[in-house]
């Protein structure tokens, strides 16, 4: 294993680099030493004086350019939860209004123009409300015959109300 590292001192330097961004804070020093014999080391503290190398700037600010990347926007679980509250009252805002306007449009749609009294139209309709009535009252066999003879009535109903004065 030990062969491994020294035959690639180029990943050693990319893993102590790696190791050194992550177990220490953004404003711990990182300094880059070279050895007498050529290789590469980074650490934390100063560099021997038979060694050379100097302090190593990082950049620890964010893509944006503003503070470092944690502070710049808040990740905290609680954050996340107010978002996810503010998000889910927006989309339950939008559906209550889509709602709203639908049944809006649909009120609009089926409101009939008014006709004109049209004494045919409404002889035939209060013959079917009739024909219609006594079939409900005479009962039913099963559930479906009963709603379809309720609901043929009510239609009829409706209709005799749009012809009849």
């Amino acid at each position: 294993m030990l062969t491994f590292w020294i035959h690639r001192p180029g990943r050693l330097a990319l893993g102590l680099i790696g190791l050194g961004l992550a177990v220490h804070p953004a404003g711990a020093g990182l300094y880059k030493c070279q050895q007498a014999n050529g290789q590469v080391s980074y650490q934390q503290t100063a560099c021997t004086e038979s060694a050379g190398g100097g302090a190593l700037a990082v950049d620890t600010r964010a893509p944006t350019g503003g503070g470092t990347g944690s502070k710049s926007q808040d990740y905290s679980i609680e954050s996340q939860v107010q978002a996810m509250q503010s998000e889910r009252e927006r989309v339950s805002r939008e559906r209550e209004r889509a709602r709203k306007q639908a049944e809006t449009e649909a009120r609009r749609a089926s409101v009939p123009a008014r006709t004109e009294h049209d004494p045919a139209k409404c002889a035939k309709q209060r013959a079917e409300v009739a024909k219609w009535h006594q079939k409900v009252l005479n009962g039913y066999r099963t559930r479906s015959e009963r709603d379809l003879n309720e609901n043929k009535l009510a239609y009829h109903q409706a209709l005799m109300d749009r012809y009849c004065e």
